[in-house]
């Protein structure tokens, strides 16, 4: 049973909004794009992890997908976690391609790619230190521990992996082979730790304590407001600036006119500025717009929001992507009324 689906990660929303922002020639712009690149393609992996487990049988498993929990003062991350009635196991996904070399005395993963080496954190202490956590949220929580078990799933088909000690092939699986590494778990633990009722009450306390996290993006490149582009983005020549005239935005360059260009403008406030708005931060990112407007423009996207009059503070919708989809066809539909009104009354049968 699937507890928790895995969601489009908020960090690669924010750096599709930050190179959409950055002012042109920026002289980090690459290095994003390469960090961007190599999340995407790690969001890919675990993708495919997540299909692969999907053959798993529905009783029995409770999958949790990109889980986040908070050990008293630290935070830790799980990619895939599966808990059963006889253990726990946690999956770390890595799309590395090329050839990885794991070494068991300096405890690096080693990636040999195009005649160059690079070295990386090892994901299995990565994977064994989220174990660590866990053991210990599960004691804070007053839930018994049963085995927790480890595997790195190596998720890119071409990847060579090789190991300083043989002991290492029991922790790293290569992608295609996951799932019938999975089901010896169920015969070296047979005797059940939890019953029906436990499990599903620890699977519940476990999505309650789910902490999702929003970083700072700017801060990571050390930037500010001032490395991104102002205005509202013209959906046709995308160019920044567009003016507010009447209850429509206008391109100056292309005089392109739409209703909706500022939803993509306070999407990006949220993902790169701050997770919360107010009427003055929102006419900073987008000059010369007048704050009645964008008090009209805030309350009409029905935001979350904290505070009356002046002091009210829009908050960053929880799924982002999901709720400004949905203004998207909200907007449509309204629009196709209209239209079909307008009809109606030119055209009466």
């Amino acid at each position: 049973m699937i507890e928790k689906e895995r969601t489009y990660p908020i960090r690669l929303l924010m750096y599709e909004a930050l190179l959409e922002r950055i002012i042109p020639n920026h002289p980090k712009t690459a290095f994003i794009e390469q960090d961007y690149r190599a999340r995407r393609a790690g969001y890919r992996g675990e993708l495919q992890t997540d299909y692969r487990l999907s053959f798993l049988p529905e009783k029995g498993f409770h999958i949790f997908r990109d889980l986040r929990l908070q050990d008293e003062k630290w935070h830790f991350q799980i990619d895939t976690l599966l808990l059963t009635l006889q253990y726990i196991l946690l999956i770390e996904t890595k799309a590395h391609s090329g050839t990885l070399f794991f070494d068991k005395h300096s405890e690096q993963m080693i990636q040999t790619k195009n005649d160059q080496e690079k070295s990386y954190d090892n994901p299995i202490n990565q994977v064994r230190m989220q174990a660590w956590h866990l053991k210990r949220w599960l004691q804070n929580h007053k839930f018994r521990v049963p085995p927790i078990y480890q595997l790195v799933a190596i998720s890119n088909a071409s990847t060579i992996i090789k190991v300083s000690d043989h002991s290492l092939n029991n922790l790293i699986v290569k992608g295609d082979v996951l799932l019938s590494r999975v089901h010896p778990f169920d015969e070296r633990t047979t005797t059940p730790i939890f019953t029906d009722k436990e499990a599903r009450k620890l699977a519940k306390s476990l999505l309650k304590n789910h902490s999702p996290h929003h970083p700072d993006i700017l801060k990571q490149y050390s930037l500010s407001a001032d490395d991104l582009q102002k205005g509202v983005q013209c959906p046709a020549c995308l160019s920044y600036g567009m003016n507010r005239e009447k209850w429509i935005w206008r391109c100056p360059v292309c005089e392109h006119k739409s209703k909706t260009a500022h939803h993509k403008t306070v999407k990006e406030f949220f993902l790169l500025i701050s997770p919360t708005i107010k009427n003055q931060t929102c006419r900073e990112f987008c000059p010369g717009v007048s704050s009645k407007t964008i008090k009209d423009l805030l309350l009409s996207l029905s935001l979350p929001h904290t505070g009356t009059n002046k002091g009210r503070i829009y908050h960053m919708p929880p799924d982002i992507e999901i709720f400004f989809d949905s203004v998207k066809e909200s907007h449509a539909t309204r629009n196709s009324r209209t239209n079909t009104k307008a009809n109606h009354h030119t055209n009466p049968r």
